[in-house]
């Protein structure tokens, strides 16, 4: 299988933001997005294309998806990224509310989607709470949880690995996932 995908760059950035892989492979998998584990290795300017088996070794390969129904990796094709959509991502935290080790997520975030809402959110407690006044730049690389996270929920730091840091994902105060970042060097 092979499914070219497009997508526009968002707001100033000028790389693939990984909420459009996220939005876009939860609906694409439907009933199969459970159990998701999702990674990402390579940062991207240009259109990708979802595949079923491994590539060859001279592929770039962008993330790797896994979930109830099976694998997918994402692959960067030769087509660079030309579109760009509005993205106001400090418009979007406003509708947070940070608190000692966490930050909430209304169950609500108009115009935004649950993925910008769970990216956006790990950024911001780490920016804003956890390592105020360090001027770091953090990347998403890797979530798991057995449903996306809908309605309110927690996003809750747990730890620094190394160069990495993750928090725990939790909806009516029960464990739903994690997310992780790493330090953009």
């Amino acid at each position: 299988m092979r499914l070219d995908r497009t997508f526009p760059f968002r707001g100033h950035r000028k790389y693939l933001h990984s909420a459009s892989l996220l939005d876009d492979l939860l609906v694409l998998r439907g009933a199969h997005a459970r159990r998701v584990d999702m990674k990402f290795f390579h940062k991207t300017t240009h259109q990708v294309c979802y595949v079923d088996q491994l590539p060859a070794s001279s592929h770039v390969v962008v993330a790797e998806w896994h979930d109830a129904g099976g694998t997918i990796h994402v692959i960067e094709r030769d087509e660079p990224i030309r579109d760009v959509v509005a993205y106001d991502e400090p418009l979007l935290v406003e509708m947070f509310q940070l608190h000692d080790r966490h930050v909430t997520v209304p169950a609500s975030t108009p115009g935004f989607t649950r993925a910008e809402a769970l990216i956006a959110g790990f950024k911001h407690l780490l920016h804003n709470v956890i390592f105020p006044g360090i001027d770091r730049k953090y990347v998403f690389v890797r979530t798991r949880f057995d449903q996306c996270p809908h309605g309110a929920f927690d996003i809750t730091f747990s730890r620094k690995i190394g160069d990495f840091f993750q928090a725990n994902i939790t909806m009516d105060g029960r464990g739903a996932g994690q997310i992780f970042f790493g330090e953009w060097q």
